[in-house]
């Protein structure tokens, strides 16, 4: 195994890992920790493809450009539109689930203003992509956990 395949599967332990505490956080009611995880768990699993590609040291929430950049050429443009609309949001979102925003009144806070529906919304795009780049990475890297 290469570095970068290490690397990789490091990533897509960690996807995994934020990917199954998102139906604990929704069964719990912790909205916006369930939408920050479903997002964690996708820049994560980008990572693990990036990585794959010898791409590493991405140290940002938004990576999605990273990823459309590098993976273009090797995805069809129905699948990348379906990842698009998927992880878009999710990366918008990534602050906005964790901070208060105290611009606007009344004062934002994320543990108040997430709903199940969010959360939900959240879990059934971070699904998505999973279902997507799971079986890529496993068909083009050989890489599965």
């Amino acid at each position: 195994m290469t570095k970068n395949t290490d690397i990789a599967k490091a990533y897509l332990i960690e996807a995994n890992n934020d990917y199954d505490v998102v139906s604990l956080l929704i069964e719990n009611k912790k909205f916006s920790a369930a939408t920050y995880h479903a997002q964690q768990s996708i820049e994560k699993l980008l990572k693990a493809c990036l990585a794959a590609e010898g791409k590493i040291g991405i140290y940002r929430h938004e990576i999605f450009s990273f990823f459309l950049n590098e993976f273009k050429d090797k995805i069809d443009n129905i699948t990348m539109a379906k990842l698009e609309d998927a992880v878009i949001p999710l990366e918008e979102n990534w602050a906005i689930s964790r901070y208060p925003d105290w611009s606007v009144k009344p004062i934002w806070i994320p543990s108040q203003q997430f709903t199940f529906d969010n959360a939900i919304m959240s879990e059934t795009r971070m699904r998505t992509v999973f279902e997507i780049l799971i079986p890529f990475l496993k068909k083009n890297y050989k890489i599965q956990v």
